[in-house]
This record gives C-alpha cells, structure tokens and sequence, in this order.
C-alpha cells in the first residue's frame, strides 16, 4: 500500500520537481547552518558579522545590478506559446545585458570600496567586499540559467545548480578555517561556487545557447524586466537590508549575533520558497489559460502541506537553537530569548510566503511594487527605530514586527487584485 502511494506519488510531475527541490533546499539549509556555526564558533561573532554584512550587499547588488531579467525568461519562457529559436533568443540577450551591467557596476562598487571605506559601516567591511564583487557577474549570469530552467519546468536542472552552487561554498569554508585563514580569504568562497556553477551551465547549455540577438528583443526584455525590477529589489532589501542598517547602529560582534539568530529564523521560509519556486510556472501559465479552478486546488494543496511542514519546523528550532548554541563562543549562549521574539513573525509570514511571485506571474506589476515598497518602508522604520531605541533587542522586535507587516500586506494585495486568498 505504502509503496503504490510513492509510485503514484513519483508519477507526477510536480512532485517530482518538488523532491529535488527539496534536495536542494535541504543542502543550502545544511551548508548555510555550517557556514554560520563554523565561522561563529571558529573566528567568533565580530568576523561573523562582516562576513553575513559582505553577503547582505551582495544579495542585494545582484538584485539591483540583474534588471529582473530573470523574471522576463522565466515569463516568457513559461508561457509555452514561443519557438525553440525564440527561447534561445530570449535567454541570449538576457545573458549579454546581464554581463555588461553587472561586470561594469560591481566594479565600480568595488572602487568605491576602496577610495571611501567611510561609506561602509566599518572599516573591516569595506576592506573584504570587493571579494564578492568579483563573483557577482557570474551569480547573476548563473541566475538567468536558473531562470531558464524554471520557465521550461526543468526544475532538476535548477535544483542541481542549487545543490553544486552550496557544496562547493561549504567545502571551501571549511578548508579556509582548516588552514587559519582570515574571513577575507573565507569569502572567496561565494566566487568559487558561481565559477564552477557557471561552467557546467555553459557545458549543459552549450547547444542551446544560440546568440540570436536584436535591440527589439532586448528593449522587450528590459520593458518587461524593469517592471519586475522594483518589487523584486524591493523584496531582496526587506530579506537582508536589516542586517546593514543594524550594522551601522550596533558593532560587529551584535551584528554577528544578530545574523545568527535571524539565520535560524529564516529558515522557516525554506519549504515555502520551494513551494514558490514551483508554483510560479503554473501560476503563469493557468492564469494566462484562465485557468482558475486548477489554480485554486494547488493552491490550497500547498497551504495545507505548508502549514504542516512549518509548525513542525518551528517546534524543532525551539528545541534545537539552545542546544547549538550551547557548543559555540560564550557570546552566542543566552539567546534564547531573542530568537524567540524574531522566529514569531517569521512563522507568521512563512504561512503565505509561498505566494510571494504570484503577483508577478500574473502581471500585476504595479500592485506588487505597490505591496513590495510599502512591506520595505515600514519594515526599514521599525528595524531603525527599534535597533536604535532597545538595541539588539529592539532589533529581534522589529524582525517579529516586520514579519506581521509582510503577512497582512501580501495577503491583502493579492485578495484584492486576483480574488484569491492565500491564508
């Protein structure tokens, strides 16, 4: 009986996709919890703090400097109605503009690093964040490939870049603390992954790669990219601009701590990011069919099968979180009581984050920019507010506050603009 439920299980395509999603979730999960208990119990909570700072701007850059083109491929390439020819078009001038623009403007972050490190909130930050500068053409390269293969539904081939992308950034962490390296040699590890990532894209794609390109198509692109591109860069600022604004209110060592504990939290949004990941194609696709009533039983299979996943998942950090702590730098112990208070909105949140791309695949463009930027604003008052009334404390509050903003916010914008509701 078990075995007839995994084969008929198996047979469907999107659980099949949703496995090696899983997969691949459950390794960066793994490599993100190495990177941080290895760096933190090895270098301590100030090199932690510069370290997660260096990787806030550079998530944040790699939305700003990409232009949302990789929501053009994945739109359009979703679809389904274009040529094998058109695709590749698609994809090629996606991959030339992203090249140019990134490649340009990380080095011009990268000489301002250097000629005003006052810019920067310490000068211990602005002397390493060149070094992820350096891979962050190849991230956003890498990132229309992945694009590429949500669009077609190859969600194999986008979870296996997942899986190479974290492996190789956790096992290369691990040898620079092996051999008593400085966190400044520890974060070329994010260009050693997208290096790698990238040549066995290109290898993957070799024959696909067609560089059949005109300004028509690349002003299309562009058009639909930029529309894209606020709420997108909007949503990147609300998952990582906290820890650059509280770097700038507390030392190194609090947002060391800070990070860590945030860490933990944000895990919770791992089920439902795949979950999101999965369901964007379809959303695309049944939405532009008309397509409602399949729409609305996935729908509500996700929002059961999340809400399952991630109480169980927030009952396990309860019990887990003083447990690793207790085996790290003294600096980390006690903060239970901190981690208590940033995982509530984070689980709030994590219900319906899963529907964050929906408006997006839908076309609502000016209502997610609208969701988006007022979810940034209020969230970057509070984490300010807060972090300069109560501290690190403050900072925990405004991460649990920001998490009940995001929550009544999404599910809101999408009730009113689709007719759906997503709680």
């Amino acid at each position: 009986m078990l075995s007839e439920k995994i084969n008929k299980l198996l047979q469907s395509r999107f659980s099949r996709d949703t496995i090696w999603l899983i997969a691949a979730q459950a390794v960066l999960m793994i490599s993100g919890f190495g990177v941080n208990l290895i760096v933190s119990k090895v270098q301590g909570a100030e090199e932690l703090g510069v370290f997660n700072q260096a990787l806030a701007i550079y998530t944040i850059l790699s939305t700003l400097f990409a232009f949302g083109l990789n929501n053009t491929i994945t739109k359009k390439v979703a679809e389904g109605h274009r040529s094998v020819d058109e695709n590749q078009g698609i994809l090629a001038s996606n991959l030339v503009v992203t090249t140019l623009f990134s490649g340009t403007l990380s080095v011009l972050v990268s000489f301002l690093a250097m000629s005003k490190p006052s810019f920067f909130s310490s000068p211990e930050l602005a002397d390493v964040v060149y070094i992820p500068m350096i891979a962050l053409p190849f991230f956003n390269i890498n990132k229309n490939f992945g694009a590429y293969f949500t669009g077609l539904r190859l969600q194999k081939r986008f979870a296996q870049q997942r899986i190479i992308r974290w492996t190789v950034i956790i096992l290369f962490v691990c040898a620079s603390i092996a051999a008593n390296q400085h966190i400044k040699t520890t974060l070329w590890c994010f260009f050693a992954a997208e290096f790698i990532v990238f040549c066995i894209n290109i290898f993957q794609l070799r024959r696909r790669i067609a560089f059949r390109i005109s300004s028509s198509m690349i002003a299309d692109n562009l058009k639909f990219g930029m529309k894209t591109y606020v709420a997108e860069l909007i949503s990147v600022l609300n998952s990582s601009l906290d820890v650059i604004l509280i770097g700038y209110l507390l030392s190194n060592a609090e947002t060391g701590i800070y990070s860590f504990i945030i860490y933990f939290a944000k895990t919770l949004y791992i089920f439902p990011g795949i979950m999101m990941q999965n369901l964007s194609p379809i959303v695309s696709k049944t939405w532009a069919s008309r397509q409602f009533d399949e729409l609305k039983t996935k729908m509500r299979a996700i929002k059961k099968v999340n809400r399952i996943v991630i109480s169980i998942q927030l009952i396990l950090l309860l019990i887990a979180y003083p447990v690793i702590t207790y085996f790290i730098k003294q600096e980390f112990r006690d903060t239970l009581h901190l981690f208590a208070l940033a995982i509530v909105g984070a689980y709030v949140f994590s219900l319906i984050s899963w529907s964050g791309s929906m408006l997006i695949m839908t076309n609502k463009l000016n209502e997610n920019i609208a969701r988006t930027f007022l979810i940034i604003i209020l969230s970057a008052s509070c984490t300010l507010g807060f972090t300069y009334a109560f501290g690190l404390t403050g900072s925990c509050i405004a991460y649990t506050v920001n998490g009940l903003i995001a929550f009544f916010a999404t599910s809101y914008f999408i009730k009113s603009s689709l007719k759906l509701s997503v709680i």
